[in-house]
This record gives C-alpha cells, sequence and structure tokens, in this order.
C-alpha cells in the first residue's frame, strides 16, 4: 500500500499534458479551482501540440467530478465565468487583469485574425453550453451512466434513486428479527438475546454493518442453525483446550511450591506469592472442570508471571538453573487460544447482516428503488462483466477527458471505476484522467474515502506527479509557521509527518508551500498581530498535573472566548492596508474550530455568557437531534388526536409553544379554556388531511405568533429555522407515508437515530448576520476566514474496545480494501488506533490551513480517562511536536517552546491559572444609519392577473367578498349556490363549508348518492377520489366479490379512512362503483369500460391568455349559444387581464371524438326523479355550468389544434362536454347533461381572446 517517493513537478497551467493519467497535489489554499478552470480553457480550445489532448472538446465531452453538489456548482459557475471572461479577453473586449499572465499568454498562443476569432468562438460556444457541462457529484454521474447506458449495463429503466434509504434498512432488519427471532425458544433464544436484547438494538446494529461487506457465505441456514453450529463448535473447542488441564494445574502448583520449598532462596517473593498463584492456579481448575460456562479470569498479572519468560523474571539464579515444566509454555499457547476464539456473538451479526442486506435488495426491488451504493456497485459490475468492454468504450467516447475533483476523499471501489474505465496505469493517449487532490486532506473515512485508493493511484501514476506550490490564501508569516508544524515531524527519524515513511519509502510526505502573500495585514496596535499563537493551559492544580477532557473543554472554551472579545473591542485590531483606513475586527470575520459538539457546545455557552453570537455550522449536526425535533412530536400527536387530552396538553406544554405555567394551569382546570384549544387543535387537524402537514405547521406559526416570540430572544433563529427545516422533511416524507400515525412514527425513528438521513437533515445556517462561526473541523474543509481560533488543538478520541467493529485496510489482489474485524484483538485494536492519529493528523493539518491571517491555538497537557499521565502522543499535535514519545507536562511545555524558537511567527502564550471573568462585549461603534428606501416608480399594468371560471361567478355567491387573482380554485367552490341572497348580508357564513348531514326527507333506503352527505368539503372529497380512481384506470369492480380480495377497493377504503371519512369509506365504495360502471350518454360506455383501453387525461390544466377579456361578453356567447332562451344569473361585471386558467376533471378519447367530463355532486333532490334532464339542464344555468364547459371546450379545442395541426376536424373530432351529476345515477338522464359543441360559440370565445387592442390611456400605473 505504499509507493516510492517521487517528487512531483510544479504544475504550470499553459504546459501541462492534456492527456493520459496524471496526478495533481493541490495542497490548501494553492488555487485548485482556478487551475481546473485553466485547464478546461485548453481543453475547449484543443491548445498544446504535444502537450494538449488530440482534439478541441466542448463542455458535455469534459467530465469533472466532484463530492458534493455544492461544489458542482460551485465548480461550474467558476468555469461559465472564467469561459465568459477569456471571450472577452480573444474578442478584445477586455484586457486581463495584471496578474493573469495565463490568459495573457493563453491569448497571444492565437495570432490576431482568423485563429483567435475561431478561438473566441469556440470558448463563447462552451460557455453557452456550460447548462449541459457534464460536471457531476460521483453518485449522479453513476445514475446516468446506468440509465444512458441500460442495455450495455443490465440496469432497469424504470427503478427510482431512493436518496435515504435507513427506513428500508430499518424495516429489512425487522423482518430479520419477525422471520428469524420469533421461532427461537429456550437457549437459543437467549444467545440471540446476548446479542440484541430487543429488534432496536438489532436495527442499531445492522445500521452500522450495512456500510461493510460481509462474506455471504456467513448467511448460511437460519439463525437457529448458525447459533447451533457456533455453539457446537466452541463447545469442541473449549472441551479440547480444557481437556487435561485439571492434572496439569496441579502439577504446575505442585512444581512451584517445591521450588519454594526447597529453593525459595533463588526466588523474588515480591513476585512470586503464595497468596497469588494458589489462586491463579485454582481458578485454572475451576475453568476446566466447567469450560462451557465460565471463562478462564486470570489477571494481567497472572497471565504475565505464568509463563516461561514471567518465571524466568521472578528467579533470581541464573537461568540456566531453571528447568521449567513445559506446562508454562502450554498454559500460555492455551491463554492465546482463548483470547483468539471467537465470540459467539461475530456468527450472529454476520448472520444477520447478509440477511438483512438479502431483504434489503428484495425490499427495494419490490419498489422499484436503488440507493447510492447500489449505482456503483452495479456500475462496476458491469464494467466487470460480459459487456464491460463495450459499455466502457461507450464511456470513453461519450467522456474522452474525465478531471476528477477532491480525489483523496476517494473509495477503493470509486476509484476502481475510473480505473476500470480509463486504464490508468495505461497512459493513454487518447483519453486523459486528472486526478486533482490532496492526500494531507483525506478527512472523511467514516463516509467510506480512503487514503490507500489515493496512494494506489499516485503508485499508478509514478513519474506523473505535479504539484501546485504557491499558498493563494494565507500570509507569508501564516504559510511558514504552518510549514514548520510538519517540517519539524518530517525531518524527525520515524515515520514522517502524515506517518507513512517507511524506510526510504515516503508514499505521503509533507512538502512546505510558498506563500503569494496578502495585501492588508492583521494589526494588533502598531504590531502585526503573531501568525499562530500556541495558548498552553496547565490548569489551576498545584503540582501542575496532566487536565482531563471535561477540563480542557471548559477552560479552553472559556480564555477562548475572553481572546474574542478582547480583538473585538480593542479599536486598535483590525486589517491594515496601504492607503486605507483600519478596518476593525468583526465578529464575522472570526471562525472557532472543533471535534465535538460538546466542544461547540461550550464554546458557545462561553461567548453567549459574553453577549457574543454565534452560529454553529457542522456537517454531523441533525435537525432531528434538535430540541424543536421533540417539540414538533409532541405537536404532531396533539394535532393528529385532537380529543386526547393527554396528548394535547403534552403539545401545549412544549417549550416551543412557550406557554405560560399560568395559562398551562388554567388549562387544566378550566374545561372551557381547554375546549377552545381543542377546537384549534381540531381546525389544524383539519387543515393537516387537506392541505398536508408543512400548510398546517406553517398555520401553527402564525395561529399561535411563534416566530414573533421566539426571535425577541436569543436563539430564536436558530428555533425557528429547525422549525422551518423540520415543517419541510415531513412534507417530504409524508409524500411516502400513509397517514397522519405513520409520519409521526416516521419522526420519532428519526429522533432515535439522528443523522441516518443523509445532507438533508444536517442543521442549515440560520443567519448570515454578523456572528462568530463555530465550525467542525470537517465543515470547515474547503473553507478560509480572516483569522481561526482553535482551543481544543490537542484533542483527539482514541479507538477503543467500546467499538462495535474494526475496519482495516488490507490489500487484495493488489489493490487497497477494507477488512471487516468484529472480534478484535489488541494488536488490531492498535492498527485501528494508527489509522486514526493518521487521518487526525490530516484532520489537523485541514485546521491549520483554514485562516488568512492569524491562528489562536490552545494545547494543555492532555490524560485519558482515570489516567494520571500525560498522553498528548497520541494525538496529532502531540505528535508533531515529539513523535510517539510520552512526556511529563514540563516536557510538553518545552517541545512547544521548541516550536516557537524555530519560527519566528509562533508565539507562545502561557494563559493564568485562573479562568477569565467575563466580559460583556459591547460593539465598538454604531452601525451607519440606514437609508431611506428608494422609491419604486417603473410603469407596469397593475390589472394584470390570473383568473378562472370561479374567479368569474364568485361573487354571484357573495358579493362582498373581494375577488383575488388566486391561480387555481378547488373544484368545489363550483358547486356553491350562485343566488345572491344565500350570502345574506355579506358574512360568510362558515358553516356552510362544512359537510351537512342527510336532509329531512332523504329515506333511510334510498340510494346510497342520496343518502350520502353533501356540501362543499363532500365535494372536493369526492372530486379527489374519482380523480385517484381515473388515474387507476376506474379499474373497480362491477360488484364486491365476496370470495376474492380487490386491492383496488382496499386502497379506496384506507383513503377515505386517511381523510377522516371511516364512518362514509364503505358507503363511497359502493356510489363510486355504481358510478364508474354507469354507461356515459351519448357514447354508450362506462368510465371502467374506457380505462381498459381508451385514453384518459385527468385534471387537464390549461392557460388561456387574456387581453381586457369582458365578463359580459362571455355571458352574451354563452347564452347566444348554450340552451338559448332560458333564464340564468348574469355574470358579475368584470374584466379579466392576465391569464385564464383551469382544470378540466377529465378528457378522454373515444370512437376518434375527444370529451371533457365534468363530476358534480350538487343535491337536486331526495331521489332520481328530481333529475331530470329539465332539473339538469337548470343546475347548469343556475350555476352557471355553461359559461365552465364552454372555457372547457375552448381549452380542449385549442389542444386539439395544435396537437393534430391542419387535419383537425372539430365538426368530426370535438365531441363535446359531459357534465356527470353523480347523484342522479337512478334519474331519468343517469345523471348525464350533454353539451354538443357550438362552433360558432368556440370561434367567438377564441375573438374574444386573441383581442389584443389596448387603451393606453387605460394603463394606468
Amino acid at each position: 500500500m505504499s509507493a516510492p517517493q517521487s517528487s512531483g513537478h510544479v504544475l504550470q497551467p499553459l504546459h501541462f499534458p492534456l492527456w493520459g493519467s496524471r496526478l495533481i497535489e493541490a495542497s490548501a489554499g494553492t488555487g485548485k479551482t482556478w487551475t481546473i478552470a485553466a485547464l478546461y480553457l485548453r481543453l475547449v480550445l484543443g491548445h498544446g501540440e504535444g502537450e494538449g489532448f488530440v482534439r478541441p472538446l466542448m463542455p458535455p465531452d469534459i467530465l469533472v467530478m466532484t463530492f458534493t453538489r455544492a461544489a458542482t456548482r460551485e465548480l461550474s459557475d467558476r468555469i461559465r465565468a472564467r469561459l465568459i471572461e477569456a471571450v472577452q479577453c480573444f474578442r478584445g473586449e477586455a484586457e486581463p487583469a495584471a496578474h493573469d499572465s495565463f490568459l495573457r499568454d493563453l491569448r497571444d498562443a492565437y495570432p490576431e485574425g482568423k485563429a483567435r476569432d475561431t478561438a473566441a468562438w469556440r470558448l463563447d460556444m462552451a460557455a453557452q453550453c456550460m447548462d449541459d457541462a457534464a460536471i457531476h457529484t460521483i453518485d449522479a454521474w453513476c445514475q446516468r451512466m446506468l440509465r444512458e447506458h441500460a442495455f450495455d449495463s443490465g440496469n432497469l429503466f424504470d427503478e427510482a434513486l431512493e436518496a435515504d434509504e435507513s427506513q428500508r434498512q430499518t424495516e429489512a432488519a425487522q423482518d430479520y428479527w419477525r422471520q428469524q427471532c420469533y421461532p427461537l425458544s429456550g437457549e437459543v433464544l437467549e444467545a440471540a438475546l446476548n446479542v440484541w436484547p430487543d429488534v432496536h438494538g438489532l436495527v442499531k446494529d445492522m445500521q452500522a454493518l450495512l456500510r461493510e461487506t460481509v462474506p455471504a457465505a456467513a448467511g448460511a441456514g437460519s439463525l437457529a442453525d448458525c447459533i447451533a453450529q457456533t455453539q457446537a463448535v466452541r463447545t469442541q473447542t473449549l472441551q479440547g483446550l480444557a481437556d487435561g488441564w485439571v492434572g496439569k494445574a496441579e502439577r504446575l502448583l505442585h512444581w512451584v511450591e517445591a521450588e519454594m520449598d526447597g529453593r525459595g532462596a533463588l526466588w523474588d517473593k515480591r513476585k512470586l506469592q503464595a497468596r497469588y498463584y494458589t489462586d491463579w492456579f485454582a481458578r485454572i481448575t475451576a475453568w476446566t472442570q466447567d469450560p462451557l460456562n465460565q471463562p478462564l479470569e486470570l489477571s494481567d498479572s497472572a497471565r504475565k508471571r505464568l509463563c516461561p519468560e514471567g518465571m524466568a523474571e521472578a528467579f533470581k539464579g541464573s537461568t540456566m538453573d531453571l528447568l521449567l515444566p513445559t506446562e508454562f509454555a502450554e498454559l500460555a499457547q492455551l491463554l492465546h487460544a482463548l483470547d483468539a476464539l471467537p465470540a459467539t456473538s461475530v456468527a450472529l451479526r454476520l448472520h444477520a447482516a447478509v440477511h438483512v442486506q438479502q431483504r434489503l435488495l428484495w425490499l427495494k426491488r419490490q419498489a422499484g428503488t436503488f440507493g447510492f451504493a447500489d449505482m456503483l456497485q452495479r456500475l462496476d459490475a458491469a464494467l466487470a462483466g460480459d459487456n464491460g468492454p463495450a459499455l466502457r468504450a461507450s464511456i470513453l467516447a461519450q467522456y474522452p477527458v474525465a478531471l476528477i475533483d477532491e480525489f483523496q476523499d476517494t473509495s477503493p471501489l470509486q476509484y476502481r471505476l475510473f480505473a476500470q474505465i480509463y486504464q490508468t496505469a495505461d497512459n493513454s493517449l487518447e483519453s486523459a484522467l486528472l486526478l486533482i487532490g490532496d492526500p494531507k486532506q483525506s478527512i472523511y473515512g467514516f463516509r467510506g474515502a480512503d487514503i490507500y485508493s489515493y496512494l494506489q493511484a499516485r503508485a499508478a501514476t509514478e513519474g506523473r506527479h505535479y504539484v501546485l506550490d504557491t499558498n493563494f490564501r494565507s500570509t507569508q508569516a501564516l504559510v511558514d509557521a504552518v510549514n514548520q508544524w510538519f517540517v519539524q515531524a518530517e525531518a524527525r527519524d520515524g515515520e514522517g509527518a502524515f506517518m507513512f515513511r517507511a524506510g526510504q519509502s515516503n508514499p505521503l510526505p509533507f512538502e512546505p508551500v510558498n506563500a503569494n502573500g496578502r495585501k492588508e495585514r492583521l494589526m494588533q496596535g502598531s504590531q502585526p498581530m503573531a501568525a499562530l499563537t500556541v495558548a498552553w493551559d496547565e490548569g489551576a492544580d498545584e503540582p501542575r498535573a496532566a487536565l482531563s477532557n471535561d477540563d480542557i473543554r471548559r477552560r479552553g472554551a472559556e480564555f477562548c472566548a475572553s481572546q474574542i472579545v478582547q480583538w473585538l473591542m480593542d479599536e486598535g485590531t483590525g486589517f491594515a492596508e496601504d492607503g486605507k483606513p483600519l478596518q476593525p475586527m468583526r465578529p464575522a470575520d472570526i471562525a472557532v474550530l472543533v471535534r465535538t459538539g460538546k466542544e461547540a457546545a461550550a464554546v458557545r455557552r462561553a461567548l453567549a455568557r459574553r453577549n457574543v453570537a454565534s452560529v454553529y455550522l457542522s456537517d454531523q449536526d441533525s435537525v432531528f437531534a434538535s430540541d424543536e425535533a421533540q417539540d414538533l412530536l409532541l405537536w404532531l400527536r396533539a394535532v393528529a388526536t385532537p380529543l386526547d387530552g393527554l396528548a394535547a396538553r403534552a403539545g401545549l406544554a412544549t417549550p416551543m409553544m412557550g406557554l405560560s405555567f399560568d395559562e398551562l394551569a388554567w388549562l387544566a382546570s378550566d374545561d372551557e379554556a381547554f375546549d377552545a384549544r381543542s377546537e384549534q387543535l381540531k381546525e389544524l387537524h383539519s387543515l393537516w388531511l387537506r392541505l398536508g402537514v408543512l400548510a398546517m405547521l406553517r398555520q401553527t406559526l402564525y395561529r399561535f405568533e411563534l416566530p414573533a416570540r421566539w426571535l425577541q430572544g436569543m436563539g430564536g433563529e436558530r428555533r425557528l429555522t429547525n422549525y422551518l427545516h423540520l415543517a419541510e422533511l415531513l412534507q417530504s416524507a409524508s409524500a411516502q407515508l400513509e397517514g397522519e400515525q405513520a409520519l409521526i412514527r416516521w419522526l420519532a425513528t428519526q429522533i432515535e437515530t439522528p443523522g441516518a438521513t443523509g445532507d438533508a437533515q444536517i442543521v442549515r445556517l440560520e443567519s448570515d448576520a454578523d456572528l462568530v462561526k463555530v465550525v467542525t473541523v470537517h465543515k470547515s474543509k474547503g473553507l478560509e476566514y480572516p483569522v481561526v481560533c482553535l482551543p481544543f488543538g490537542g484533542s483527539f478520541r482514541p479507538v477503543d474496545g467500546k467499538a462495535a467493529y474494526l475496519s482495516l485496510p488490507v490489500l487484495v489482489d493488489g489493490a487497497p480494501a477494507r477488512e471487516l474485524v468484529l472480534d478484535y484483538d489488541s494488536a488490531q485494536l492498535a492498527q485501528a488506533d494508527t489509522e486514526r492519529l493518521r487521518e487526525d493528523l490530516r484532520l489537523l493539518y485541514v485546521a491549520l490551513t483554514r485562516p488568512r491571517h492569524a491562528l489562536w491555538m490552545g494545547l494543555a497537557p492532555m490524560k485519558l480517562r482515570s489516567g494520571k499521565n500525560c498522553a498528548n502522543e497520541k494525538g496529532a499535535a502531540g505528535y508533531l511536536l515529539a513523535g510517539g514519545a510520552s512526556q511529563s507536562v514540563a516536557g510538553w511545555r518545552a517541545s512547544v517552546q521548541t516550536l516557537s524558537d524555530s519560527c519566528p511567527h509562533i508565539a507562545v502564550v502561557d494563559l493564568p491559572a485562573d479562568l477569565p471573568v467575563p466580559t460583556r462585549y459591547v460593539p465598538a461603534g454604531a452601525l451607519p444609519e440606514l437609508a431611506d428606501a428608494p422609491l419604486y416608480d417603473a410603469q407596469f399594468d397593475r390589472r394584470w392577473g390570473i383568473g378562472s371560471f370561479s374567479s368569474l361567478t364568485r361573487a354571484m355567491a357573495a358579493p362582498s367578498l373581494p375577488v383575488l387573482p388566486v391561480a387555481a380554485q378547488n373544484p368545489a367552490e363550483d358547486e356553491r349556490a350562485l343566488q345572491a341572497d344565500s350570502a345574506g348580508d355579506g358574512v360568510l357564513d362558515l358553516s356552510a363549508i362544512t359537510a351537512m348531514p342527510l336532509t329531512a326527507g332523504a329515506r333511510s333506503d334510498a340510494a346510497v348518492w342520496h343518502r350520502f352527505m353533501r356540501g362543499p368539503v363532500v365535494g372536493n372529497f369526492l372530486h379527489d377520489q374519482m380523480e385517484w380512481l381515473a388515474g387507476e384506470d376506474f379499474a373497480l369492480q362491477a360488484e364486491e366479490d365476496p370470495e376474492a380480495s380487490e386491492p383496488l377497493a382496499a386502497r379506496l377504503l384506507r383513503r377515505c379512512e386517511r381523510a377522516g371519512r371511516k364512518e362514509q369509506a364503505a358507503d363511497t365504495l359502493q356510489w363510486l362503483r355504481a358510478a364508474v360502471h354507469q354507461p356515459l350518454a351519448p357514447i354508450g360506455v362506462s368510465l371502467a369500460e374506457l380505462g381498459q383501453g381508451d385514453a384518459l387525461l385527468p385534471e387537464m390544466e390549461f392557460w388561456l391568455p387574456a387581453q381586457r377579456l369582458s365578463a359580459q361578453r362571455i355571458d352574451a356567447l354563452c347564452r347566444q349559444h348554450i340552451l338559448p332562451g332560458q333564464p340564468r344569473p348574469s355574470l358579475p361585471e368584470r374584466e379579466l387581464h392576465g391569464m385564464l386558467m383551469g382544470f378540466a376533471d377529465l378528457v378522454f378519447s373515444h370512437g376518434g371524438r375527444y370529451w371533457v367530463l365534468d363530476y358534480k355532486t350538487n343535491h337536486l333532490g331526495n331521489e332520481g326523479a328530481a333529475y331530470t334532464p329539465d332539473a339538469l339542464a337548470r343546475a347548469m344555468l343556475e350555476h352557471r355550468y355553461d359559461v365552465q364547459a364552454a372555457l372547457y371546450l375552448l381549452a380542449l379545442h385549442r389542444l386539439l389544434q395544435s396537437r393534430l395541426g391542419d387535419g383537425y376536424d372539430p365538426a368530426q373530432e370535438l365531441g363535446g362536454a359531459l357534465y356527470f351529476f353523480m347523484r342522479g345515477l337512478d334519474g331519468d338522464a343517469a345523471g348525464m347533461h350533454v353539451l354538443a359543441p357550438p362552433l360558432a360559440l368556440l370561434d367567438g370565445l377564441n375573438a374574444l381572446l386573441s383581442d389584443e387592442t389596448l387603451n393606453p390611456e387605460e394603463m394606468q400605473p
């Protein structure tokens, strides 16, 4: 896994070879993105003869890959901007910046005239097609390859990407528990429960193990078989090991006793005391007699003594005189064999991992989904399969050049994909693979990144290494100071700065970088601030001793916060630049880097005590771990069950709601007050059912005035941001879940396992105000800040025996891989901790290279848990200071001083024993007064809006209501009574919106559609079900079959229940069965028959431009052509100027003709006799459905004109409008009112809509 060290060439962007495989090492701040953009320009131009690619390329041909969506956006924007800048330069429209010699030299490589004009044209074309640029994350690219090369890859077309598999993983683990653990009993069950006490333990264990590769053979047989076999092997092994040890232990005891009696003077009795060794041999004897039920428990001192080496150490005479029984060596072998004996849990956990993985794959196949890991594995398998050469050739033809950014974060599988496609070792002239990254910043091991994959690529590109050697981020002084940290470790004997040196080989050396420097300087009074300050803290105890983690965290946070306040309140501390006034340091100039949430919380508390506002940014901080998530869980339960007093009170009592103790006490004692709150919850519940959880949670904010109350206190922005973030995640999850309780269970699961749902749940930045940023080191990668504090610079978390498993680097067929170790020994644990330290060194490098001007770094002598000695050498900072040597407190202080003495830009400050007294931060000066907002005096058409049939007729129902330009209207609003007197005195009767019970006179034996509740809400509900059934091709059976299940009917019943209509579910099913099997006049076929073969288009949306469209002119046309001579209400005087939109319930084709159908649930009477053709016609006119039908027919007419072109004949192909009054199924007209398409009406409406003549005087500002 190592390669011989080779010094890289300094990269010259104008002469860099753009073919073959090459590795570019870009240290922190050395202009990696600028370099990628520069190489991109050359690839577009085809620049360079022997150094250039074989032909010019365009953005779709150049694959640029990075590891986050944010990075792809940034890269795309930077490349686009650079292309535009180059176009302007090549066309002579702008000169390159003074420092931009690359662009100037690139332009000069093309002589003025045709060559330069052609180059400018190519750059312009590339800039214009950047929207099609192949700049992707590796996941997005894999998905694209599997989709575009589906036949070569064997990928299915109809699968969907599932970004978050946590729910499905949980389901797979629960299925394993039911299938494998439920049948167990007795000792076998006890063995399983010793591994996983309950199903939650299994789920948690599997969520970790599913990230690793587990051998399929471990899943053979059932769990019972696995337990039986494991126990049988263990029993046989233990019995074999214990065989004969009763006699051996007795012989050893007798031998030791004889030695002590006969030659006692030759033995060190401090090391071999009778009270100890008799107990040791007794323990061995006891274990031998029952090896299956009790372990052999020998202390470390016993193990050390009862071996040949230990006995020789205790013997004071000549070793030539010591003849030990062979049983001592056998005892050492026994102890080693017992230690190596795998625990029973290993086989069980591996068995579960294999089966849960298989179940997960089955669940995903059933659901037609796949995850990110599946994409990589499928593409890898496809490249290695029979169609691999064809697939590789296709991808290579599509992307002859690939630039892999952040290559140090690559996993073994990801690198294998690149190597298979681009054949890294071949260094072909016909393709290019440019690997760009910095191994010193490989810090994402927990996400699968593997530094050994980088080292493998480094070996494969031997001799083709390039470096960016100039830092453009930091000052010269700071670059020198950071270099010194690593140079001294690299120069020391041993493994080098990053612990990869072995003899003369060092695949990851530290090479110091140069500095470009900065114009501005950070001043503290009249002197520049020290580039790197080490704040050494020895605590308050005398004599000086190592500090615990808690002490370091508490003291480091306080000193760091005090230092920040001192900077901010010192008017002489700020940024100076020649010819400009000093810019005082602001909170936004400062970042505090931490490793853990505990460290972040300590720093933020210390800052808050000093009145310094801060924000926390982390890649691991889940919004589901916030207080708001817990409060929202209680609130959702309260809203979902508003009649449950306990749930309602729990929801109202959350800190999120902020009710006072007095009000809570009042709610507990006053039933009337509690009933009022219950009514609020009922209204919110109704809103949840109709519009979704997001709408309900936004109404909660509004009705309880939560934002105003939250923002009054510190942390209010954080609370509001978390609330809105959780509301979005809940709305997204609700699309995949059925019902409120499923959503509540989902939220509870996320709270139990925060962080399992990927990037979407990472807390968001609540504000971009002037705040100190508290950032995890991982999150800070790629970012920079003027000033950085690293208060816990020496902290680390060693790998200990509590780890559920280890993932250790190994070589498989010469390629890096990972070995899963569930039952590890001390050597494997030490190896894992070494890998941890190596990554910690890279993490420290990232931290030290974030600032532009200054770094304040806290260090302290540190002890581990109950230990007393300093353990700093186990951390990255300690290793860089003194290698692996242990030192005293004074020794570590001396090492820090040695570092400072070796570099003039590193200062050391000894912190006082006493904690600083908090000083309240008061900003040095008030912010400048805000200027008055400028008046907006542009002219625009204020009458433009969006209208619909409902907005044209609404005022007939309630003339006092304002007419608003709403985007859409619910179908139920079309069914309100249109008489002007129904609004009474202008007050809207809210009771009209609720469902009304059975009307007087309806017989109990009447058809279900006559008995069914009525009202606009019921109309909405039935429309929703018909819309859904249209999507299912109206495939309800004509009659219920008791002998066979009907999945569609069962789903309809569940939909009714979720809509809060469980009591009406059976009636709804009966009614809709009849409706979809009712032959439709005049075509004579039912909706169910149409669904079997004819084209159906539910909820056809249309938008028609309208220029000063008069409602009266529409009214006149409808009166002339639809049921002429019959009375109807007049449309209100109104003009529509803008867009006319709507949704037709159903458009279908039958017999070569196209029809529009609208469902109506109007109540015309209590029996079928009330639904005569004349009654239907009167209802059409009373509610002005004639206007609605005219608009729907016009929309269909225009659609057919646009799609069928000149061959469209409306007389033959436009069927008409069908108005299906669903309560009249048993009436004379079978509930159907048919409107033939009056072509003169359509021509008239077309003429109205096409009238674009406007009166300029009427365009009012």
